[in-house]
């Protein structure tokens, strides 16, 4: 956490990402955030043992490779720098790491990849909302948190 800002200034400048995040994914802003947009060779992808989906979590964790296709990520980097205490960091990293990892298990456990990117595809509205509404109650919380340390 940038402890040399003020809290006041932390949350605004966290809100301006979130602002800023929101903006592209309802694409209100005619831009989307930086990405390293290459995708992870197919034969990765789908190894059986487990480690095809751990090397994808970790090159898309760690953004060796990876498309975005939601703003989230730079919601979680800038909580990670302006909310959140030092050692919540790799936490944070790992979270998404893990994330990113289970959604490419899931699809290769389903059995058929390609009708699993289907199903997400017909329901990411709904995903990425949902995903939103739970970061929201997050930031909420984050933000109360550090408005009071204002007194």
């Amino acid at each position: 956490m940038l402890q040399l800002l003020p809290p006041t200034a932390r949350v605004v400048a966290l809100c301006t990402v979130v602002l800023l995040a929101i903006g592209c994914d309802t694409k209100v802003v005619p831009f989307r955030l930086p990405q390293n947009g290459r995708q992870v060779p197919s034969d990765i992808i789908v190894r059986q043992d487990g480690t095809g989906a751990l090397q994808f979590g970790f090159e898309m964790g760690t953004g060796l490779r990876t498309f975005v296709p939601t703003h989230l990520p730079y919601v979680l980097v800038a909580v990670a720098l302006f909310a959140a205490p030092w050692w919540a960091a790799p936490v944070l990293g790992a979270s998404f790491g893990l994330g990113r990892t289970f959604m490419v298990h899931s699809a290769v456990r389903s059995g058929n990849a390609t009708a699993w990117d289907r199903r997400f595809a017909t329901n990411r509205t709904v995903i990425v909302a949902a995903c939103w509404a739970a970061t929201a109650m997050g930031l909420t919380v984050l933000i109360w948190g550090l408005l009071r340390q204002n007194g």
